[in-house]
């Protein structure tokens, strides 16, 4: 997704409005779901301020609304059908606009996809262009990761966003991983993003190292195997200083 920022020189009711439906729309495009607080972060305005003009999108139903059953009252939208037509006659590719509702169900992955849109929120003033990880495309069935953005100085960046510690090996494979993409030149930094500073330090202790074991990721079986060497992550020039940890905690525990 391209990121437009808002165009503060409109003056006609009518422009300022379908600037800011447009915005919403391809925000929603890329993402699949957000809440009215984050929509409303992109607009640079408040949810408060915001209200009349998301119950207009939903009145054309050019957005609808679910509510998981994790989170209670929490407000999600979504793009309705209307709305991916809107975007396909202005000739974006809308093949894969709708989301399986089984993953908006899955409140961990909720949860994990609403602060990586807040972490490419924070930095939107930086870059250019954003893809989410569902839209990522790299060769030799790379992992990807969260997302992926890139810079009017014409690099990329790749950012994780990490909401609990993970196991010693998938961290390792998750370093493995990206180091093969830097090397690779898919993107030319890393910023792991963290939740909880313990978990920060942990990561950091464990990227330290000397050296770090290599695992092979079974995709059929979903085990993680070590291949029985190390990697050096020093024998790469300037590798180490492509990764960025940084304590970013999400600001409450679910949207309003």
């Amino acid at each position: 997704m391209r990121i437009e920022h808002r165009d503060l020189t409109l003056t006609y009711t009518r422009a300022i409005r379908d600037h800011k439906r447009r915005l919403v729309l391809d925000w929603l495009l890329e993402f699949r779901f957000s809440t009215v607080e984050l929509l409303a972060r992109r607009l640079g305005a408040t949810t408060r301020s915001s209200y009349d003009f998301f119950r207009s999108l939903l009145k054309q139903h050019l957005i609808k609304e679910f509510k998981n059953v994790y989170t209670h009252q929490a407000r999600y939208l979504m793009l309705a059908k209307a709305g991916v037509d809107l975007l396909q006659v202005v000739g974006r590719d809308v093949a894969h606009a709708h989301t399986q509702t089984s993953r908006l169900n899955r409140y961990a992955h909720l949860m994990h996809d609403l602060a990586v849109q807040r972490a490419v929120l924070k930095r939107l003033d930086h870059y250019d262009e954003v893809i989410w990880d569902k839209h990522i495309i790299l060769p030799d069935h790379d992992e990807k990761p969260d997302a992926l953005l890139h810079s009017p100085k014409h690099y990329w960046v790749a950012l994780e966003y990490e909401r609990w510690r993970k196991e010693t090996k998938r961290i390792y494979l998750s370093f493995m991983n990206h180091a093969r993409a830097l090397i690779k030149r898919h993107y030319s930094g890393v910023y792991y993003l963290f939740d909880r500073e313990s978990d920060l330090v942990f990561y950091q202790t464990l990227f330290a190292a000397t050296a770090w074991p290599d695992y092979q990721y079974n995709r059929t079986s979903g085990k993680i195997t070590p291949h029985g060497k190390d990697f050096n992550p020093d024998s790469v020039k300037n590798l180490r200083n492509c990764f960025l940890f940084i304590h970013e905690p999400v600001d409450g525990n679910a949207p309003k």
